[in-house]
């Protein structure tokens, strides 16, 4: 499948699943506009694109915590290719507090701003672009927005949001023809939830332990995320808004 006819904004791009859609829509010769707020992560991801389908990516530098900031980078995307006609809302924190932290509150605000608000902001800002050639928005929400675990409380409040977010959206954009999708993976090696661990050794025992517990024994991985984004993006799924896509090998099936 090519997208060389399209220019898709990603939102996170810099690592895990934004950086994983991000190389995946450069092979199918994407037009890319690239956002994220780690500017070494950006620019070598941008490298690796552009060596991919040997065109320019558009890249922006910015604080997706500032609401002005998301509005420029969306004008400034617009300016550049002319229009947005899908927007992967892949940008993520996580953290490992609970009800009990002291610091749950300045967590909770920044993740939410991160997590939420963000995906919101970018989403109204690029909605008129949308909706002038019938273009689609994919958010990135986690397993974790229905399934509990402990001391994950504010990344799965968020993503919890940004899944009713997506229905809402959906609804309301329908009769301007913009479909709105989530998907919600399950563990991916690349997407720390938990946070960062001391040693290489405790968090390859992290991952081993995710996959063994998953009813398919292995973990999700950023090309598989990827190709669903690519199927959600694509005509193929026409008729497919407001829904969540749980990939997550089993992980729901077994917590029901």
């Amino acid at each position: 499948m090519s997208f060389s006819d399209k220019v898709i904004l990603v939102t996170g791009a810099g690592s895990g699943i934004g950086k994983g859609i991000a190389i995946h829509f450069a092979r199918l010769s994407a037009k890319l506009s690239l956002i994220d707020s780690n500017s070494e992560n950006l620019n070598s991801v941008a490298q690796e694109c552009e060596n991919i389908s040997k065109m320019k990516v558009f890249k922006v530098f910015t604080d997706i915590t500032v609401r002005d900031d998301i509005k420029n980078a969306v004008n400034d995307t617009v300016r550049h290719f002319g229009t947005i006609n899908v927007l992967m809302n892949c940008a993520e924190i996580g953290s490992r507090v609970g009800i009990f932290s002291p610091n749950l509150m300045t967590i909770m605000e920044k993740i939410i701003a991160v997590n939420l608000k963000a995906a919101i902001a970018f989403t109204h800002y690029a909605a008129d672009s949308l909706i002038e050639n019938k273009g689609n928005v994919i958010n990135i929400a986690s397993l974790f927005a229905s399934t509990v675990i402990k001391e994950a409380l504010p990344y799965s409040v968020s993503k919890a949001g940004l899944v009713h977010f997506t229905r809402c959206a959906a609804l309301e954009l329908a009769d301007k023809g913009v479909r709105v999708n989530c998907i919600s993976p399950g563990p991916v090696r690349s997407n720390m939830v938990l946070g960062e661990f001391e040693t290489k050794e405790e968090n390859d025992r992290h991952w081993e332990t995710w996959a063994k517990e998953a009813p398919l024994k292995h973990l999700v991985t950023e090309d598989e995320v990827a190709e669903l984004a690519e199927f959600l993006a694509s005509n193929k799924a026409r008729s497919v808004t407001g829904t969540d896509y749980i990939i997550d090998c089993g992980w729901s099936v077994q917590k029901c």
